[in-house]
């Protein structure tokens, strides 16, 4: 094990450095703090700690005091506790002079995969003169050590595939503009967003290819993030949940009414083990609930949530119907473009029983945005609808700006509560914070 691990430090030194698209996350290191990253898998989550070391390169930091490894690399399958000190003894028999004199790095990718991590972690930190950083896609497996070996001494940071405005950057286009020829290529690359959606191997490329590589991103979440990660007993009732949960995006989902259905198909589920299946299943990083926001936390847990999915092109490729809801697919879009920024977001549903899709609250400021998607208001019914119920959640929430995110649409509405703005769609998740909106 001890001469793989040098194999596989001095490959990943001598591996060329990728080019790559800036992301709206930069990571940063503290003093004693271990750096954090977790997200869906192939979201870019090894490219962003490589552009980190990039940096640091450029910086004047030498490659030989990098330590880079993959744990998903299907060699290191089988490791045992003994064998992280043949990776601590691995690099410093090759640079046995950097020990205790010279910074070193260390990037573990997918950690998680491998037992008793955190022990090593926690004691490089303590023992080296060294920076470490570490990927995971598993919120719950990472958190759960980090809250007992590592409580107090990492800084976490989320990465989702690519927003639209980090997508216009690979796109080579400026977030802002106001050019006829700006507009138009504005326009053309939402286009191509919207039916590629944001995981970096999808951009540029065709339906069939996209097709399949969401099948295998959708099997390997399954499998490797979920069932063999928690050893789940019925795999083919969580496969059938995911297909539900994805073909119930933007809606409410009753976990009562698929128990009750998977039972009369005949298999033996009970409305616990769903709920521990959607949880795992939003640990992942594949799928979300929003709950409803209520002052009881009681009555939160009671009431049905919403659902969402990691990227809304996937989404399109298990349910067929929701490629057709451009309504739902917007609403996708701009959950995740709060979700970047806060883990607060909730449903609001006025005293009358109206609904606005989310409020928000941002981290660190307790400011709120209320917003409603709309993909299209031109119809007086759906303009009347969607406007009553953001005045009413106004009025009761005494926030004084509404937002009506739409495909096209921009206009300012003054009501005797407040104000509302109607944006496009393209302009408001062009934002790298959606707080910003507020800066109009």
């Amino acid at each position: 094990m001890k001469d793989l691990f040098c194999e596989l430090i001095a490959s990943a030194q001598e591996r060329p450095r990728r080019e790559s698209s800036p992301r709206d996350v930069e990571i940063t290191a503290a003093n004693g703090k271990i750096a954090v990253c977790i997200g869906v898998r192939r979201c870019g989550k090894s490219t962003l700690m490589e552009q980190h070391l990039q940096a640091l390169e450029a910086q004047g930091v030498a490659r030989e005091n990098m330590v880079i490894i993959n744990f998903a690399d299907e060699r290191l399958t089988g490791m045992q506790k003994e064998n992280w000190d043949e990776l601590y003894a691995a690099y410093y028999s090759m640079y046995p002079q950097k020990r205790h004199r010279e910074k070193v790095y260390f990037c573990f990718d997918e950690i998680q995969m491998q037992p008793h991590w955190e022990l090593f972690v926690e004691r490089l930190r303590r023992e080296e003169n060294c920076e470490i950083y570490i990927t995971g896609s598993s919120a719950k497996m990472l958190s759960r050590e980090i809250h007992t070996a590592l409580r107090g001494r990492t800084l976490t940071w989320e990465l989702f595939p690519f927003s639209f405005g980090e997508y216009l950057g690979r796109s080579g286009i400026a977030r802002r503009g106001h050019s006829t020829t700006y507009r138009m290529q504005l326009l053309n690359a939402w286009e191509r967003y919207k039916a590629e959606g944001g995981f970096p191997e999808a951009f540029g490329q065709g339906t069939e290819w996209r097709r399949r590589l969401f099948q295998d991103y959708f099997d390997t979440l399954l499998y490797r993030d979920v069932i063999d990660r928690y050893n789940v007993s019925q795999p083919i009732v969580l496969r059938e949940l995911a297909r539900r949960m994805l073909s119930s995006i933007g809606s409410r989902f009753s976990v009562n009414k698929v128990c009750n259905d998977l039972r009369s198909q005949g298999l033996s589920i009970g409305k616990e083990t769903l709920m521990q299946y959607m949880e795992w299943l939003e640990d992942a990083y594949f799928l979300f609930s929003v709950p409803s926001c209520t002052p009881s936390v009681s009555e939160r847990f009671r009431q049905m949530r919403k659902i969402y999915c990691i990227d809304h092109a996937m989404a399109h490729t298990f349910c067929a119907a929701f490629s057709h809801r451009e309504g739902q697919s917007l609403e996708n879009m701009v959950y995740l473009a709060l979700r970047r920024r806060s883990a607060e977001i909730y449903y609001y549903t006025t005293g009358k029983r109206l609904e606005v899709d989310f409020l928000a609250v941002e981290p660190g400021t307790q400011r709120h945005l209320l917003l409603q998607v709309s993909s299209d208001m031109s119809a007086p019914a759906t303009r009347h609808r969607e406007l009553r119920a953001l005045q009413e959640a106004m009025a009761e929430t005494r926030i004084q700006t509404g937002y009506v995110i739409t495909e096209d649409a921009s206009e300012t509405i003054s009501t005797p509560g407040g104000t509302i703005q109607l944006i496009p769609a393209a302009e408001f998740l062009a934002l790298a914070n959606p707080w910003t909106v507020t800066e109009r």
